[in-house]
């Protein structure tokens, strides 16, 4: 009687099973279909570009002449206005030295805080007043220079 009664218990619940799988056949079924989305894949992020470091500006060289004006150490190239007195120091007290005409370029090496400018000039440090020089861009100072070379000449001094 058991192998029956599990031959029952077996029967019956294939019968709920089959007709309770939701699908009915016919005019009104519907079948759904869906698409699954796909996972993007991630983009990999740039690399950062890195930020150049800044080229610090040196600071200024600052020394004294003798009577103790403070000079700013810096190369540069200037042209006499007019006749100028070179001088053993920034003043029109200082002894003069020397006198250059007018149009000659002087080789600079600092500018002094009362307005003159230290001059290297046949290998003596001397003083002129910056009322009377003009700055000379490096461009042309360079084809100055370049130009005496080549005529076998040294620039003027």
């Amino acid at each position: 009687m058991m192998k029956k009664a599990g031959f029952l218990v077996l029967l019956l619940g294939a019968v709920l099973c089959f007709p309770g799988c939701g699908f009915d056949e016919g005019a009104g079924a519907t079948v759904t279909v869906i698409e699954a989305t796909p996972t993007p894949i991630p983009t990999p992020t740039p690399e950062a570009t890195p930020t150049p470091e800044a080229t610090p500006t040196p600071a200024p060289v600052i020394v004294q002449t003798a009577s103790g004006v403070n000079v700013e150490k810096k190369d540069g190239v200037y042209v006499t206005n007019t006749d100028v007195n070179l001088r053993s120091d920034c003043s029109t007290d200082a002894t003069l030295v020397t006198g250059v005409a007018s149009g000659t370029q002087l080789t600079s090496t600092g500018v002094c805080e009362n307005g003159w400018i230290e001059i290297n000039y046949n290998g003596q440090t001397l003083y002129a007043s910056g009322d009377y020089l003009s700055p000379v861009a490096a461009d042309a100072a360079a084809a100055t220079d370049a130009a005496a070379f080549t005529d076998g000449q040294t620039a003027a001094q």
